[in-house]
Order: C-alpha cells, then sequence, then structure tokens
C-alpha cells in the first residue's frame, strides 16, 4: 500500500461495512426483481418498494458482497461534508439526509443540504488527508445541531430485514449492556 496522502479536496469514494457495498435501497430492489428465483411475494414487495420514493431512498447495503456499490462525492465544508450520491434517475444529485423522527440515513434531493464528521482511529474530526491512499475505516456522524449537543454516530441497524443506519443507538431496551457500537466503514477512494 502507498503512504502518500491524499488531499483534503472533493472525493468520490464507495463505503463497506462487512465486506457489504453500501448501496440506494432503489438499486437492491432493482437488483432483486433481476433475480433469476423469485417469488412472487419477493416481487410484489420489491415493486411496492420501488415505487414508494421514501423506501427506494433508504442508504442500506447491497444483498452480496460483489454487487455494486454507490459512489458517493465527499464535499468539503469547513470540518464537514456534504456527501452526495453519484447517481442517474430520480436520486440524481440526491444527498445523504437524516430523517428528524426516525433518524434514518436516507437520500433526498429536496432536503436542505446537511453535513457529516468524519472520524478515524485516533482522530475524531478527520479529513481525507488523514488517510493513507487505499482502503480506510472511518466512522461517520451527523453534525450537531448545535454547540451544546455533540455529533451523532452511525449505527447499523436492521428492520424488518432491511438494513438501515441510523444517527440513534437503535437499543430499545433503555439498558446500557445493550448499546450498540457506532458502525465502522471501509471507505475507497475512487
Amino acid at each position: 500500500m502507498s503512504i502518500t496522502k491524499v488531499s483534503n479536496k472533493t472525493f468520490n469514494a464507495h463505503l463497506y461495512l462487512d465486506g457489504r457495498p453500501v448501496v440506494l435501497n432503489q438499486q437492491r430492489l432493482q437488483k432483486v426483481l433481476g433475480q433469476l428465483r423469485i417469488t412472487k411475494g419477493e416481487q410484489l414487495e420489491a415493486e411496492v418498494g420501488l415505487a414508494d420514493m421514501r423506501v427506494a431512498s433508504f442508504i442500506t447495503l447491497a444483498d452480496h458482497e460483489d454487487d455494486e456499490p454507490l459512489l458517493l462525492k465527499f464535499v468539503p465544508q469547513g470540518d464537514n461534508y456534504e456527501i452526495s450520491l453519484v447517481h442517474t434517475g430520480a436520486f440524481a444529485n440526491a444527498r445523504f439526509y437524516i430523517e428528524p423522527l426516525t433518524h434514518n440515513l436516507l437520500a433526498s434531493t429536496s432536503a436542505a443540504a446537511q453535513h457529516f464528521s468524519i472520524s478515524t482511529y485516533g482522530v475524531p474530526k478527520a479529513s481525507l488527508g488523514d488517510f493513507e491512499a487505499g482502503p480506510a475505516h472511518l466512522e461517520l456522524s451527523s453534525k450537531a445541531v448545535d454547540s451544546k449537543s455533540s455529533s451523532k454516530p452511525f449505527y447499523h441497524h436492521v428492520s424488518s430485514g432491511l438494513d438501515t443506519f441510523v444517527d440513534e443507538d437503535p437499543n430499545l431496551t433503555g439498558h446500557n449492556a445493550f448499546n450498540n457500537k457506532p458502525a465502522t466503514f471501509v471507505i475507497r477512494v475512487v
């Protein structure tokens, strides 16, 4: 691996979690419909999900490790980044967006721009220059709303078979023994 550093400018990258690429749910559902062995129930569920823009807009994980990852564009905004999709169709130039009531990470073409921070081991406010070239671990956090609150890391959450990302710990028990760890992604700059 090269020791060269990558500059702190706009860059494109893919994200992975546990070896599976981060994708738009629309991509995942279209892939489901393209499978040769699919039940009528799976077909109908995929079609319903594609018809619902909110369901299609979830940022999720691909069903398979070899599926095509979502290409993301990271644009520096001070110490944070605006993250948008390099995508065609209904989600062309959509941005990462945290839904206020559910805390889900979605893609939106109409929501106000939101900023996200990158952190890595020992660097809580990292920029791309803090990573060596090549794949690297990172955590993403939604930017703090005000100076009194801290940024919120993303957690991997599975609900009804769909992998999602939320900016609040999905521990519903309230007992701290069941608190989850923030999601640690692998980033690959392209």
